[in-house]
């Protein structure tokens, strides 16, 4: 038996409980493996206004590109996560690796193209040798502020304990294109207004980017935030 076909054989089991999962709540459910091959997507995906939710079994489904529906910054720095992750279960004993579940926060596409932050849980359901099937559960986050970072959180399922995970601190927080874009002109002397010219954007709007980009990199002024840039290899 292949593996592909040892994993559809598995998720069948599951399948049904997570049917009746999507049915009684108002969460996006999935069940997923480590190659990004879908074995059902529930129609609760439609809460963020999409409607072309794929047939369960179909080759659609297994293919179904859900993760390009992550903001391409956030999707960036969750990728590096993933990696933190899958190195903490390799560590662990296969049997372990089910009691652990690992909450994201990012920002979703919705269907209009615009994106709202989200809440995203994986657990583990079954582990083979070089592959597994999880569980997902997206919902809309209760916090919505503008300009937040990808949050992450494990936890143990049975006794709370939450796992730290660590990024270099140059890939976290991340800067957006249009962020270095603007730390950039900064560090050449450029004032705001000067900015929003070159740009097209407004004063506002640059102020603001020069905002983020303080808040994120922890400096008073720009000219801190462009000191510290550089050490970080960000300039």
């Amino acid at each position: 038996m292949s593996h592909t076909s040892a994993l559809d054989t598995l998720a069948q089991k599951y399948i049904p409980y997570v049917k009746m999962l999507a049915e009684i709540g108002n969460s996006a459910v999935f069940i997923v493996d480590k190659d990004k091959h879908y074995y059902f997507i529930s129609n609760k995906f439609s809460l963020f206004g999409y409607d072309d939710i794929p047939k369960l079994d179909s080759v659609r489904m297994k293919n179904y590109p859900l993760t390009h529906r992550i903001h391409p910054d956030d999707l960036a720095v969750k990728t590096l996560i993933d990696t933190e992750i899958f190195d903490f279960f390799a560590s662990l004993p296969p049997e372990e690796r089910t009691l652990y579940k690992y909450i994201y926060e990012y920002r979703g596409m919705a269907s209009d193209g615009s994106y709202g932050r989200v809440t995203h849980e994986m657990q583990l359901l079954e582990v083979t040798k070089d592959n597994y099937l999880a569980l997902g559960i997206i919902e809309i986050s209760p916090d919505q502020s503008e300009n937040l970072p990808v949050r992450i959180q494990m936890k143990h399922c049975l006794t709370g304990e939450i796992i730290p995970i660590h990024l270099s601190e140059e890939v976290h927080p991340l800067l957006t294109p249009r962020e270095k874009e603007i730390l950039t002109l900064s560090s050449e002397g450029l004032s705001s207004k000067e900015i929003s010219k070159k740009l097209f954007i407004s004063i506002h709007t640059a102020n603001r980017h020069r905002q983020n980009i303080r808040e994120k990199l922890s400096a008073e002024n720009m000219i801190e935030a462009v000191n510290i840039a550089r050490r970080k290899g960000i300039l």
